[in-house]
């Protein structure tokens, strides 16, 4: 989320800013040193040299910085290849046994940190009804535990679940999944309504979009923009959604798990 908002940062000013303001501050700075009186002629040179000089090094620095950092591209299709995640805190002995077994069975996974994304321990607990972690998520979907991972392994399933191939599990590993039928990444109301109350996550150019559920579905709220909406909202919302997609095609619209940084993040 930082690139993507540094990224829109450098767009406006490109749009905005006037080429050549650089130059423009350095003949200003020439300026007032020239009509400087004697006395003040050394000071104002010295703090005119130390401004440019840090110019020239954290323009320098931005250069390297970017030739160390992969193409932002890259990564996401690094972590797009991901299909298992794992939510916990290190200390917790059962987050460490999950990935224990995940590595056991040569499976690739991600263990995500809670104590770095305190919004993210906060956003799983609402969304699964679980509030002890770790939480383990394959292919976007909440599997369960430790235990859950421990009785697919069991069952011989665990492969199948990370291949995907969800018509060979059998009853129980549905049953541990709560599979019940195969989700439609379309963006329209009604399947946007639908997902978001199954506790799934739409991201919307990088905000998360998610319903969260309350006593009643009445006194839900739906976070959408950063902020939280009444669950009455949610059809207006939904609705908002598919119109920003028609009229900006180049808008990222995406179904995910992983929760992603908003505003207020």
């Amino acid at each position: 989320m930082l690139k993507r908002l540094i990224k829109r940062a450098k767009q406006v000013a490109e749009q905005h800013v006037p080429e050549g303001i650089r130059q423009t501050g350095q003949r200003l700075a020439q300026e007032v040193s020239e009509r400087a009186p004697d006395s003040l002629k050394h000071a104002v040179a010295s703090a005119v040299d130390g401004v440019d000089r840090l110019t020239s090094e954290l323009l320098e620095g931005s250069a390297d910085e970017s030739a160390k950092a992969p193409p932002q591209s890259e990564t996401e299709d690094v972590i797009g290849e991901i299909a298992v995640v794992v939510f916990g805190y290190p200390e917790d002995p059962e987050f460490t046994e999950a990935q224990a077994l995940l590595e056991g069975e040569d499976v690739e996974f991600r263990a995500m940190n809670l104590h770095q994304q305190p919004r993210a321990a906060q956003q799983i607990a609402s969304v699964t009804g679980v509030m002890q972690p770790p939480y383990v998520y394959i292919h976007g979907r909440f599997w369960g535990g430790l235990g859950a991972l421990q009785s697919l392994i069991g069952l011989g399933e665990l492969a199948a679940v990370v291949d995907n191939r969800v018509e060979d599990l059998s009853n129980e590993a549905r049953r541990i999944g709560k599979i019940r039928e195969a989700y439609d990444d379309a963006l329209t109301i009604d399947n946007i309504c639908a997902r978001l109350r199954e506790g799934h996550i739409l991201a919307v150019d990088g905000i998360d979009c998610w319903f969260e559920k309350g006593i009643s579905e009445a006194s839900g709220r739906v976070y959408y923009d950063g902020k939280p909406h009444p669950a009455t909202d949610l059809e207006r919302i939904a609705t908002d959604i598919v119109e920003r997609a028609t009229e900006e095609p180049q808008l990222a619209i995406k179904w995910l798990f992983e929760p992603e940084v908003g505003l207020d993040g």
